[in-house]
């Protein structure tokens, strides 16, 4: 089935692209020194965790209410800012202010990334779907 295929990709390109992210980050840690773990592994499970699951109400959406897909696409902007505020709550909480540039940078990294791999797939795929 096109729609099952679709998710496996979006899945795929996520993991990826996380991948890639995070290895830029163990390079930047390499590089300058800087101690970015927490930072690296927080964002690539907000990362994960999001566009998992976002791909998965997607399909379900697609195949059950394609009638709700706008509402569906607005939803799930809130839903990712929301989840962003949360994560750098989490952030500030876990390392405290002095931490916080770096993470908040990763973070933003990570967030950027994935919103530009969110509108470009669905983007395509609304088209055809």
């Amino acid at each position: 089935m096109e729609v099952n295929r679709k998710c496996i990709n979006y899945i795929a390109q996520t993991v990826i692209m996380v991948g890639l992210l995070n290895m830029l980050g163990l390079l930047a840690m390499r590089q300058w020194g800087l101690d970015l773990v927490f930072a690296l592994s927080a964002s690539m499970m907000f990362v994960l965790i999001v566009d998992i699951a976002t791909i998965l109400i997607w399909r379900w959406v697609v195949l059950n209410h394609k009638d709700m897909l706008p509402s569906f696409f607005t939803g799930v902007s809130g839903f990712r800012f929301l989840g962003a505020l949360l994560m750098l709550l989490i952030g500030y909480l876990t390392i405290g202010q002095s931490g916080m540039q770096h993470f908040i940078v990763v973070f933003f990294v990570y967030y950027l990334v994935s919103i530009i791999h969110h509108s470009i797939f669905f983007s395509r795929v609304s088209n055809r779907v």
